[in-house]
């Protein structure tokens, strides 16, 4: 697979009272291993996306309340049109530094999906933990849904943060084999790819793990971040909690 080395940076994290908001790039696509331009999602406020044909593909994701609002955080997509077979994205891993610069932070983070419009499909993303709070990657079955509406989370795979032969780019792959299932894999190098009978997975059928192959799907990448608390909110609470601190001293 030809990998572009590009000099593109994820732009650095801003603090935004006590909550952070994250910016996050995607440094190239190829879908059956042809670099493919990306566009706007209708709707969304995705900015800087830059397409050079045949060379390389590049937008930076800066969600705000303008884009997909989940209650908990917003989500920015850029689309690079009907998914392949091979659908491959490429992030710096300044990407990954940043994420895990976002100390209790579970909402934020990137990643690519591939998805109809009835949001069937499967999406692979890269987010911290909320157990260990270290930086992890996902794959969730779309198609499949719990009670309350969620993907099911169908694996994960702990994230290197200094992986050895890594060029600057982690890779991120959703292959579709053909036979109605979506598999996930990932590389830091191009050439070294980790399967899917690498991760851990919460739902196994046949010893391995996967996501139902759309009709119609589109393939996408995406960068979320955690819906800032307001600044007027923390200074409400600290005043709540200095007056309650006064009263246990005047007793």
């Amino acid at each position: 697979m030809r990998a572009l080395k590009l000099s593109f940076m994820a732009m650095l994290s801003v603090i935004f009272s006590s909550s952070v908001l994250a910016n996050f790039t995607v440094d190239n696509v190829y879908i059956d291993y042809a670099i493919t331009p990306l566009e706007d999602v209708p709707g969304q406020t995705a900015t800087n996306i830059v397409n050079v044909r045949g060379v390389f593909s590049h937008a930076v994701f800066d969600p705000d309340s303008n884009d997909l609002n989940f209650g908990s955080f917003y989500r920015e997509q850029v689309s690079a049109g009907p998914a392949g077979y091979y659908n491959t994205m490429l992030f710096s891993t300044s990407n990954i530094t940043n994420l895990a610069s976002l100390t209790g932070d579970f909402e934020s983070g990137f990643g690519m999906t591939v998805t109809n419009a009835a949001g069937e499909g499967a999406t692979l993303g890269v987010f911290n933990s909320p157990y260990s709070g270290d930086p992890y990657f996902y794959w969730l079955d779309n198609t499949y849904l719990t009670l309350d509406g969620s993907p099911i989370v169908n694996g994960f795979h702990p994230v290197d943060l200094a992986p050895a032969g890594s060029d600057g780019f982690l890779r991120l792959s959703i292959i579709d084999d053909g036979f109605g299932f979506l598999l996930p894999s990932f590389s830091y190098d191009g050439v070294t790819y980790t399967a899917l009978d690498e991760w851990d997975s919460t739902f196994i059928l046949g010893g391995v793990f996967y996501g139902i192959s759309p009709s119609g799907g589109e393939a996408t990448a995406f960068g979320q971040t955690a819906v800032p608390v307001p600044a007027a909110a923390w200074l409400f609470a600290s005043a709540l909690a200095g007056l309650g601190f006064t009263r246990r001293n005047r007793k």
